[in-house]
């Protein structure tokens, strides 16, 4: 007792602190603990690579980057951080949310991470079963890589060469696997598609708005089969421009077909899952192998 009467000034002080820290600590990291930052916006940020901007440019600018998306326990949600897929905006001068507040201070080369609420990441992106069941009133982490910051010109020019290279490399791999196969391809250069239709027949070309029925064989060029549906025994059906299967190459291909033909094509991303890929199963930008057989066309 005559020890906390002597000392009670010292005790008090020190549960003071600890009360304080336990308060901070309920707080996303503090803007105190680990170089975090608040928002304009009251979110937080923090720069762990490079440097903020000196001067953060105006309007007309653009943002190239890419990011990953971690959840409380730093598992990864979305992995957007590979190479050849880019994401690109418009530099936020009026930031419309707590994420474009945070983009807005990394300089080009930098890594900024930025915390967002659980609660609010399931609001915005209700579609995504696994962020819908990350633990409410917890934190989830953006992790950002801000590569470029371009005029518009300087963006025009980067996306035109974007798209040449990319193109040139998912060409130059369905070049090579046609030169495997003894089949007579035929080359639309204004689409990009190879294509070769089984025991053509003198039959108008199917064109768009026709409704039609067929089984279909999806496959990446290395063998790995996505789609198959002869099996089920289940045939698509869709008519020819409103394609509801999520894959573009349907409406393009079967306008080179006629009903009762066999047809197949080899298509870029573009007509594919192009730059997001296909969950874990179709990494992004990857061409496609695609067999269409039983093909119906569906009377009115």
């Amino acid at each position: 007792m005559n020890f906390i009467k002597k000392h009670w000034l010292t005790l008090s002080l020190v549960l003071l602190i600890l009360a304080s820290l336990a308060f901070f600590l309920r707080k996303p990291l503090g803007i105190w603990l680990g170089g975090w930052e608040k928002t304009t916006r009251g979110g937080y940020f923090r720069v762990v690579e490079g440097k903020k901007w000196d001067k953060m440019p105006g309007a007309g600018y653009h943002i190239v980057f890419q990011y990953v998306l971690a959840g409380p326990a730093g598992d990864t949600l979305v992995n957007l951080a590979k190479p050849g897929v880019e994401q690109h905006m418009m530099y936020p001068v009026e930031p419309r949310n707590e994420l474009e507040d945070a983009m807005q201070n990394g300089a080009p080369g930098s890594v900024v991470e930025v915390l967002i609420p659980t609660d609010s990441l399931k609001q915005r992106i209700s579609g995504n079963l696994q962020i819908m069941n990350l633990p409410s009133g917890e934190n989830a982490k953006f992790i950002i890589r801000i590569i470029k910051v371009l005029n518009d010109a300087q963006y025009a020019g980067y996306q035109n060469q974007r798209f040449m290279d990319r193109l040139q490399k998912e060409n130059k791999a369905i070049d090579a696997f046609a030169a495997k196969s003894k089949n007579p391809w035929v080359l639309d250069s204004t689409k990009f598609i190879k294509y070769f239709i089984e025991s053509k027949t003198s039959a108008p070309r199917l064109t768009e708005g026709k409704t039609v029925s067929f089984h279909a064989e999806v496959a990446t060029l290395d063998g790995q089969l996505l789609i198959n549906s002869a099996p089920t025994g289940k045939k698509h059906l869709m008519e020819i421009g409103k394609n509801t299967y999520n894959l573009a190459a349907f409406d393009q291909i079967l306008q080179y077909m006629a009903e009762g033909e066999t047809g197949v094509f080899l298509v870029t991303s573009d007509y594919g899952y192009g730059d997001q890929g296909y969950m874990n199963r179709v990494k992004p930008y990857t061409p496609l192998i695609i067999k269409i057989t039983d093909l119906t066309e569906s009377k009115p």
